[in-house]
């Protein structure tokens, strides 16, 4: 059937696409999560902020302003992914490839450094499960990347 007959270009534009429009849902609803936490109609957060002062305080660290700096800079890397994974779309369908690939890069780098970190400290504080879920992100990143870049045969 003709309808169904697709040139490879554009099936790998459409992964491109997947890949990026998967990664920015992630940020945004991640983003969404910090603003929303506990529980309100259609959503059950996560209250970040009890979690991360109970990991301080489990290594003796009970000090809020340990707490609030460390849940800072993780949302500031956090907002930093979405703005990368939001230049991404605009770029994908602005046409611009070579930005696209770029901003889909500096998303991807910004989040190997957030799970990376997760998952240092995933070990300090003993939390195997977390190290686990943060280490397949990892991995998932780098395999989106790799399918990315595979599937962009002509960009620079």
């Amino acid at each position: 059937m003709k309808i169904f007959k697709i040139t490879l270009e554009k099936e790998n534009k459409i992964i491109r696409l997947g890949i990026i429009v998967f990664w920015f849902l992630f940020w945004a609803l991640n983003a969404v999560d910090k603003f929303l936490a506990g529980n309100v109609s259609f959503w059950v957060g996560q209250d970040r902020s009890t979690q991360f002062a109970e990991y301080f305080d489990s290594i003796g660290f009970a000090s809020r302003s340990v707490v609030t700096g460390a849940l800072v800079g993780v949302t500031i890397l956090e907002i930093a992914a979405f703005l990368f994974g939001t230049l991404a779309l605009v770029y994908y369908f602005t046409s611009s490839r070579e930005k696209t690939r770029a901003a889909v890069f500096w998303m991807i780098l910004t989040s190997l450094v957030i799970f990376s970190l997760f998952s240092i400290a995933d070990q300090v504080f003993g939390e195997r499960e977390e190290l686990l879920e943060h280490s397949i992100y990892w991995i998932s990143f780098i395999i989106s990347w790799f399918v990315y870049t595979h599937t962009d045969k002509r960009a620079v």
